[in-house]
């Protein structure tokens, strides 16, 4: 008796690579770091393990984020973390053959047919011939809750880590869309830049991210403000020290950036078709991704758009979650996801 096909689908993100299995749900969710021995170029860690050694490295091991802003920048890399996903999470799974696999990749809208086709023959590689692209706002959105076949058309705004990906869907597709590289990654940076020139104190960049996450706000009223003591060297002294940062600085250097992207929505506003257009104002804005759990965030878009703005439920996963029903429905329009 044949065996049944084996969907994967995949979100190759920036910051995190998530991998779904048919009949297993979200079976790797790591971030898109790799370590290696550079003596030997063998992998000697991937994922929260990788990324623990970022600005602690010594000559003898180099870290690597091979997803920059959405797009591969280390193809080889990229190739070896994909490799080191399928031998240690896919391989032992009973089902398992190249020939009888099927993989969904999420990109960003704007990727070209070049990138797409670069993603494709990586999976190629292994002898998995079965291979498709899609956007990550339409597997985003089915993954909050959306359904996308219907003539009603949806927004969805997924702040991920290099990227912001703004996407107006409706009959199974995308109608208007825009990505800037302006995200997570782009946050930690400016929020080093400001500590460095605001205090002469210099942190590292998973410092800045633990800054972000810790103090992230987009509010205006800050009666109960939080503070946070991190570690660092002092550019005066050169000496290892600490510092104390306060929420309305971290605000202020995000506000920055979201008038940024603000004016990426707004244009896309602009173009959507009328009655589309319509059916948002009845629907909202959805929000996805990592900087979706930014405090004030769907109020400051709300404000901004005058729609309303709500977060998806589970914005972290929504995307690889939806590629169980574009596995499903691949290529198909007008067709209601299957239960």
């Amino acid at each position: 008796m044949a065996s049944s096909k084996l969907n994967i689908g995949i979100d190759l993100g920036t910051s995190n690579t998530l991998v779904y299995s048919s009949g297993r749900g979200v079976i790797f969710n790591e971030p898109t770091v790799v370590a290696f021995d550079i003596e030997t170029d063998k992998i000697i860690a991937v994922g929260r393990e990788a990324k623990d050694m970022l600005g602690k490295t010594h000559e003898k091991i180099r870290v690597v984020r091979p997803i920059n802003q959405g797009v591969i920048a280390d193809k080889d890399t990229t190739i070896r973390m994909l490799e080191y996903i399928i031998e240690n999470h896919l391989m032992n799974f009973e089902n398992f053959r190249p020939k009888n696999t099927v993989v969904l990749i999420c990109c960003h809208s704007d990727l070209s047919n070049i990138e797409r086709k670069a993603l494709q023959d990586i999976i190629i590689n292994f002898g998995i011939h079965d291979v498709f692209v899609q956007e990550e706002v339409k597997a985003g959105a089915i993954g909050a809750g959306i359904d996308i076949y219907t003539p009603e058309g949806a927004m969805i705004i997924d702040v991920g880590g290099g990227s912001t990906d703004i996407g107006v869907l409706a009959l199974g597709d995308i109608v208007v869309s825009n990505s800037i590289k302006m995200a997570g990654n782009h946050f930690d940076e400016e929020i080093r830049k400001f500590v460095k020139k605001k205090h002469n104190f210099e942190i590292g960049i998973l410092t800045a991210e633990q800054v972000k996450i810790a103090l992230s706000t987009l509010k205006d009223d800050l009666q109960d403000e939080k503070e946070i003591t991190v570690a660092g060297r002092d550019l005066k002294r050169g000496l290892p020290s600490r510092v104390v940062v306060k929420q309305s600085e971290v605000r202020d250097v995000l506000k920055r950036c979201f008038n940024t992207i603000a004016s990426q929505i707004l244009k896309v506003l602009e173009i959507t078709p009328p009655e589309i257009a319509a059916d948002i104002i009845e629907a909202g804005i959805v929000l996805n991704g990592g900087g979706a759990q930014i405090e004030g965030l769907s109020e400051y878009l709300e404000d901004l758009c005058q729609l309303e703005v709500r977060v998806s439920p589970e914005p972290l996963t929504a995307i690889v979650k939806g590629t169980k029903e574009l596995l499903k429905n691949r290529g198909d329009y007008l067709i209601a996801p299957s239960d």
